[in-house]
This record gives structure tokens, sequence and C-alpha cells, in this order.
């Protein structure tokens, strides 16, 4: 028999749709976008841009823990100023987070004054929320304004065979138009 402790925390891991995998076990190549082969297929689970419910660059303001009420989970809350909407946010807004406090220690921290393009899941019903497919859906911008481009994620999965990758060679793209573009390959 469960404690009431981890109770909650099946409970939250569910309804916070937390990919458990990404605690422990590295993607795999084919997870992380734009490394897949050239006419492989891209993955069909969890669609980065489609999963989402928030999609934004954005600046952290503040991050600050949130002790559990009764018998809840500890949160983090993480406030952010909306830079660039693209889905479910207005821009200029600030937008406050909570997160389960186990997936911050986990290492996916935000720190104040540091500027992102996140793709959010809606809050659940506890009212957390995660990135979308963990670390994959958080990407660095630079001072410049532009997503810093991972060489792990240079390239935009396509289907198909001999399209030009619109991001090869590049180490950096405006936040709308890597949504833009990851849209695009989502949809083919």
């Amino acid at each position: 028999m469960l404690s009431p402790f981890w109770k909650t925390v099946l409970v939250a891991l569910n309804l916070t749709a937390i990919p458990l995998q990404g605690f422990a076990v590295q993607p795999s190549r084919s997870e992380i976008p734009g490394t897949n082969q050239p006419g492989s297929n891209p993955p069909r689970s969890r669609p980065l841009t489609r999963s989402s419910g928030y999609i934004f660059a954005g600046t952290v303001k503040s991050v600050e823990r949130v002790a559990p009420n009764g018998n809840g989970v500890a949160t983090i809350q993480i406030s952010f100023h909306v830079d660039e909407a693209m889905q479910g946010v207005h821009g200029g807004q600030t937008l406050a987070i909570r997160e389960w406090a186990s997936l911050w220690e986990s290492g996916q921290r935000y720190r104040p004054g540091e500027r992102v393009l996140l793709f959010l899941y809606l809050p659940s019903k506890l009212g957390l929320t995660s990135t979308v497919r963990g670390r994959l859906g958080r990407f660095r911008i630079g001072p410049d304004g532009q997503v810093l481009l991972d060489p792990a994620r240079i390239g935009v999965p396509t289907r198909r065979p001999g399209t030009a990758d619109p991001l090869r060679g590049r180490t950096s793209v405006r936040p709308r138009e890597l949504v833009r573009l990851l849209r695009s390959a989502e949809e083919e």
C-alpha cells in the first residue's frame, strides 16, 4: 500500500503529463528535433507545437519555491515576461507557471534574467505544467534575441527526401521562425 505522499506524487505525475523517460534516460536521436535522417519519419509522439498550450519567447522575472499546503506537492513558481507571444499568451503579459519541485531538482532550472523560447503544456488540474517533451521544449535565447541552436538540434525533420534543411549551417534563428519551421515539419 502506498503512503499518502507517494499517492500524491503519482497523481501529480499523471495529471501533469511529465514524461517519466526524461528523468532517467537520454532522449534517442530521433526524439531530438532536427536529428532525423533524411527520408525518415519525424517522431509522432508528443509533437512539440501541437502538444503545447503556451508557446512564447520570454524573460524569467522571478523564481520562487512554494511550500505544499495539506497533502499537496512542493512546487516552483516561475514568472516570465512574455517578449514574443506565439500561442496561448499575449505579448507583454506576465505569465506565472508552477512546476513540480522534483522536476526543478532534476535540473530543469530557470534563472532571473534568462531568456528562453518555451513550449509548455496547459496547466493540469493541480495547476502544474512543464515543457513539452522535457528539456526538448526549451530553447535558450541569446542577447540578440535569436534562439541559439544546439548542434544536436540543428535541422528540422522532413519526410520528403531531397528537401533542403532551412537551418543547415545556422547557429541562431528568430523564435517565431523556429516555431513556424517546427509547425511545418509536424504537419508533413
